[in-house]
């Protein structure tokens, strides 16, 4: 039996997928928020926007910050609600993957106002949801973000 080894770039040829979208789709190491600081200045000076079962905390930085991509994000699931590490992790995933198909419009939209911003999305319901909910709830948090942003002038 023959096995052929295709290259990821080979499969992304075939499929006419663009090299372009194929970067977008990722959710890299420089795309999380990691940085202790930053995540303690997100809950001292920073807005919020909710959409249950999500509430998105947020701060917008000039272009001048030194970020590789236009925003970071971290997320966030309650101890308090989910005593099971496994659950909390579980929805943790769930929320990255919804996250990381649904971000081009967000980084478009950043990158249009020539802004940084971090933020953080944090899971407030007590019920353990399903992949497609948690899908449609972040399309229309992300939205409701672009929304915020473009009524409001930075």
């Amino acid at each position: 039996m023959f096995i052929r080894k295709v290259s990821i770039l080979s499969f992304f040829f075939q499929k006419n997928i663009p090299l372009l979208l194929m970067k977008t789709l990722g959710f890299n190491k420089e795309e999380r928020l990691k940085s202790r600081k930053l995540i303690e200045s997100l809950f001292f000076e920073s807005k919020s926007i909710t959409h249950y079962p999500f509430r998105l905390i947020y701060k917008i930085l000039p272009e001048s910050a030194d970020f590789k991509y236009p925003a970071k994000v971290a997320i966030s699931v309650s101890k308090k609600k989910f005593s099971r590490a496994v659950d909390r992790n579980e929805i943790k995933r769930k929320i990255r993957e919804a996250y990381r198909k649904n971000k081009d419009g967000l980084y478009k939209n950043i990158n249009c106002r020539n802004r940084n911003a971090y933020f953080l999305i944090v899971y407030v319901a007590s019920e353990k949801p399903d992949s497609l909910k948690i899908e449609n709830d972040i399309k229309l948090l992300i939205s409701k973000f672009i929304e915020h942003l473009n009524s409001q002038e930075c």
